[in-house]
């Protein structure tokens, strides 16, 4: 695996040295072309860094209370963001409709997506906000073995219930608005809830400020009042200034259209069935590592953050390239769509490098930062971080093709099937295999979460280069 490893990177190491001649020619030389790359990317990155932050503070604060807080706290976590990938697919769907739309200069197009992603969305999201609220008692005692564990985590869970549909209506907004260029509003919103969710985290978790203490039970609660306050943020923010996208219910009426919610529905759905079997594997992932012992979760539970924050500024790329791919494709100009996914490809490796060897340095750091761990525990992040370091480039390469190229002109029945197979056929029956039979170490099990990602590589990159993603999505449905 190792040479395959190292061939796969020495390949994509010479596409780093060309010169960016694709960034060279054409619109990559203006200086408007780097400010629209940025203006698009670095809000999204910046909001995903303060909720990496965010997600990281909960740790922290919580981290004092002891290893079994830190677990139940990463596995909600974990099981929330579950959801949150489902939410995403909706969410997806939504912006890289719009993003076509908007190429193609259709505003009431643009407001029959968002209004009907809405819609759909809050469906969605009813069912797993019951089960949240009313029946986590029952069944997180089936994924993890610890019955304290288990026990915090539903309590945690029956109070962030509301959350789920709070959390679906602000990205369906933030992808329409991002997808139409306002990459800012979003940001200052996300700035306004990870503000208030860190403060109530203080009060209501350590007891500060006249308020109880409540230990992970006063994080659930800081974390729902945040929500509640970001979504109505984001609210009077568009009404006040009406907004496109501060919909009507004559904009709920159009969405309902037969003809739209069809294509709608055959669009979306290979996408959120994409997100829901990614988000359960993913999950699946964190459960079978709770099988490796408390220790492993607890620095999963760390890690997990680490990740997220070490990730966005990609996902602020692959936003920018679904934007920017998306709307030359609804504008009809094809070759602006490649080479913008040439430019997005190499500036994409030469950042993950970069970063890859500055977390590799740091990692001493990172770990002084959690200070209340024992010396197994950070050792052993230490050693997962490099793990990370090492193998990490090939999940981002993957990320920026599929989300950022492939997505962005509606090719979500390739990544559908590629997912499946070389996560549920490669990837899971392997890690199990470590995890119940192997008798390995965590490290090697860790390692193992990215035999997926190896696996799809080549069938990714051979799919680009066909461009058979350049699809014109803006078109009338006939």
């Amino acid at each position: 695996m190792a040479v395959v490893i190292g061939l796969m990177f020495k390949q994509q190491l010479q596409s780093l040295l060309q010169p960016f001649k694709s960034a060279a020619a054409g619109i990559m030389a203006s200086r408007v072309f780097w400010v629209s790359v940025a203006t698009l990317a670095i809000p999204v990155a910046a909001q995903m860094m303060l909720q990496s932050f965010l997600g990281m503070a909960d740790v922290l604060m919580v981290g004092s209370l002891g290893p079994t807080s830190i677990a139940a706290v990463g596995l909600a976590a974990k099981l929330h963001f579950l959801l949150l990938v489902l939410m995403a697919g909706i969410g997806a769907g939504c912006g890289i409709l719009v993003a076509q739309y908007s190429g193609a200069d259709n505003v009431a197009a643009c407001q029959r997506t968002v209004g009907l992603s809405l819609m759909v969305g809050v469906g969605v999201m009813v069912p797993f906000t019951l089960a949240f609220a009313f029946l986590s008692d029952y069944w997180v005692a089936v994924i993890n073995p610890d019955p304290e564990v288990a026990a915090l985590t539903a309590r945690y869970l029956q109070i962030t219930a509301p959350v789920l549909i709070l959390t679906q209506l602000i990205i369906v907004y933030e992808a329409g608005l991002r997808s139409l260029g306002n990459t800012g509003a979003p940001l200052v919103m996300g700035i306004i809830a990870a503000l208030m969710n860190i403060g109530l985290n203080y009060a209501l978790i350590f007891g500060h400020w006249g308020f109880p203490a409540m230990g992970v039970e006063g994080a659930a609660w800081a974390t729902l009042v945040a929500r509640a306050v970001q979504l109505g943020a984001m609210c009077l923010w568009l009404y006040s200034r009406s907004h496109n996208l501060a919909l009507r219910k004559k904009h709920f009426i159009a969405a309902l259209d037969i003809v739209e919610l069809r294509k709608f529905a055959v669009f979306a759905t290979p996408l959120v069935i994409n997100h829901i079997i990614w988000g359960v594997g993913n999950a699946t992932y964190h459960v079978l590592t709770g099988y490796a012992g408390t220790d492993a979760l607890a620095v999963m539970g760390v890690i997990v953050p680490i990740e997220s924050l070490f990730f966005s500024l990609f996902v602020g790329l692959s936003n920018a390239s679904t934007v920017l791919i998306g709307r030359a494709l609804g504008g009809d100009r094809p070759e602006e769509a490649w080479r913008l996914h040439r430019f997005f490809d190499q500036l994409t490796i030469a950042l993950v490098v970069s970063l890859s060897l500055g977390l590799w340095l740091a990692r001493p750091w990172v770990i002084s930062v959690f200070g209340e761990l024992d010396t197994h525990t950070a050792s052993l992040l230490s050693d997962t971080l490099a793990i990370f370091c090492l193998l990490i480039w090939v999940k981002v390469l993957n990320m920026i093709r599929i989300l950022g190229v492939l997505r962005a002109g509606g090719d979500n029945h390739f990544c559908l099937v590629t997912d499946i197979v070389v996560m549920w056929f490669i990837g899971i029956p392997i890690y199990s295999i470590a995890v119940f039979w192997g008798d390995v170490p965590f490290l090697t099990i860790y390692a193992l979460m990215y035999i997926e990602d190896i696996a799809k590589f080549i069938p990714v990159r051979i799919r680009v280069g066909l461009r058979s993603w350049m699809n014109n999505l803006a078109l009338p449905v006939r």
